[in-house]
């Protein structure tokens, strides 16, 4: 893959976390403690988007860039980053409700 390929997977991975802040995080309902990284909600987010970058990750290698065996270092490596950069899109810092410190 090169890197115009990354960058696109960086640009859905931004995209997705900025869907779900937009129409999950801050249309629903308002939570008892501030949104920030460590929050459930916020943690089952980033979980279900690693599970699923290492499902699209693994097929990646396998189809598009032909590898034969499974190669852990890059579905590893490409989801850890993918999930990170989805962490951006999804920047719990910057959903505010009027809740007290």
């Amino acid at each position: 893959m090169g890197f115009l390929n990354y960058l696109l997977m960086g640009a859905l991975a931004y995209g997705a976390g900025w869907a779900i802040r937009l129409y999950f995080l801050e249309k629903g309902p308002k939570p008892e403690q501030r949104y920030s990284l460590t929050h459930p909600k916020i943690k089952m987010y980033l979980a279900i988007f690693f599970v699923i970058m290492l499902l699209i990750s693994a097929l990646l290698s396998r189809l598009i860039m032909g590898h034969e065996a499974i190669d852990v270092a890059f579905i590893i490596v490409n989801s850890l980053v993918a999930t990170f950069v989805f962490s951006f899109g999804l920047s719990p810092d910057h959903i505010r409700h009027d809740l007290p410190d």
